[in-house]
């Protein structure tokens, strides 16, 4: 289906999706570090946007308050959504239906005390990114993260949209979280982030909220495993599903000594018949990235089958999902996560010749994209 490479041209808007940890320590591994951290001018890999609109944020305080500042019309319309796009949506699309859905704030503790939209509960990312052995390799712990939603008051059939600082993958995991979980109600995700609300502002610590039983019932459909994979060898982009690595070039080619590899993995290059679109592409800023592109990138250029099976893994399972959300939005039918990772294949025990990885035929398809989400600026009203 693909005949030869085609190698990326890497341009300095690219951004890698090595970054810095995060300091909050009920975040997991590297968190937001892909929606928060700055940019890196020694590096055109680390090349991330910041977006225009600034503001100084108001000192957090110990309950929760309101900030009285506030964003201009034009800063909002920018991330409005229009055309047959599903799960994203504008800040408009919020401020009318505010009052019915649940809104989870998908940044770190810090950011969270700030300043949040008003009335948004914080889920930690840690409890929504766990993982647990299955006799085919690692799954999604539902259980632990049902009992996350439930904590803040999430139940199974609430509609629910995540914010973040733009829409990185911090966003699109918590997400892909409440699906895992079959989630019953709708699941969307705020175009342009927090600096694109002009609604009332909430800062401090957290609002009250009353725990739930969150009851799950697990949608199998949503993930794949090591050896769901491992079974499929030699068909994927071919016959069989489609299967996309969604890191850095330099992390799928297995480019020696690059920056993108991850010391911890043992062997470095790509699952067979994997083709490289970088997940950057998805973003562009705090935005997605036009959907007109979208399609363009995934159905044309990738060759990806809307209506087959498409297969989504990284180095860890936080990354994969915003190719996961994005292709859903732009209308694929059946996208599935690789929960376990390029992190588990390329490290199992026993024996490896059932999972194999790849350097010699690569396929990379070149993207363009920018994560932004400094949160320190934005500007923000209390009352609208």
């Amino acid at each position: 289906m693909h005949g030869r490479p085609l190698l990326l041209r890497m341009t300095p808007d690219s951004a890698s999706d090595d970054g810095d940890v995060d300091d909050d320590p009920d975040d997991g591994s590297a968190d937001d570090a892909r929606d928060e951290r700055e940019p890196d001018p020694a590096s055109t890999r680390r090349g991330l946007l910041r977006a225009a609109a600034g503001a100084t944020v108001a000192g957090a305080a110990s309950t929760a308050g309101c900030l009285g500042v506030s964003t201009p019309a034009d800063v909002a319309a920018r991330y409005e959504v229009s055309g047959n796009v599903a799960h994203f949506v504008g800040p408009s699309w919020l401020a009318d239906n505010r009052g019915d859905v649940v809104v989870l704030d998908a940044r770190n503790a810090e950011r969270f005390r700030e300043e949040r939209i008003y009335g948004a509960r914080r889920v930690p990312f840690d409890a929504i990114t766990g993982r647990e052995s299955s006799g085919a390799g690692l799954v999604p712990d539902v259980e632990a993260i049902a009992a996350a939603f439930g904590e803040v008051g999430v139940s199974p059939d609430d509609d629910v949209l995540v914010y973040g600082a733009s829409v990185g993958s911090r966003v699109t995991r918590t997400a892909f979280a409440l699906a895992a979980l079959g989630h019953g109600g709708s699941i969307r995700a705020l175009n342009g982030g927090l600096s694109g609300w002009n609604g009332r502002l909430g800062t401090g610590s957290r609002d009250r909220v009353t725990p739930t039983e969150y009851d799950p019932d697990p949608a199998e459909s949503a993930w794949v495993t090591r050896d769901w994979l491992a079974d499929r060898l030699g068909t994927f982009n071919g016959e069989g599903p489609g299967l996309v690595d969604v890191r850095a070039p330099e992390a799928y080619l297995g480019a020696p000594a690059a920056d993108a590899l991850n010391p911890d993995n043992d062997r470095h290059g790509h699952l067979p018949g994997a083709i490289g679109v970088h997940w950057v592409g998805n973003v562009s800023g705090r935005r997605m990235t036009d959907p007109g592109e979208l399609v363009g990138l995934y159905e044309n250029r990738a060759e990806l089958d809307r209506s087959g099976t498409v297969v989504v893994y990284g180095d860890d399972n936080v990354d994969p999902t915003s190719t996961w959300l994005t292709l859903r939005a732009i209308g694929f039918e059946d996208v599935r996560v690789y929960d376990g990772g390029f992190g588990e294949w390329a490290n199992v025990e026993g024996d490896r010749g059932r999972y194999p990885v790849e350097t010699a035929t690569s396929v990379v398809i070149e993207t363009e994209g920018s994560v932004g989400g400094d949160d320190s600026s934005g500007d923000f009203s209390c009352t609208g």
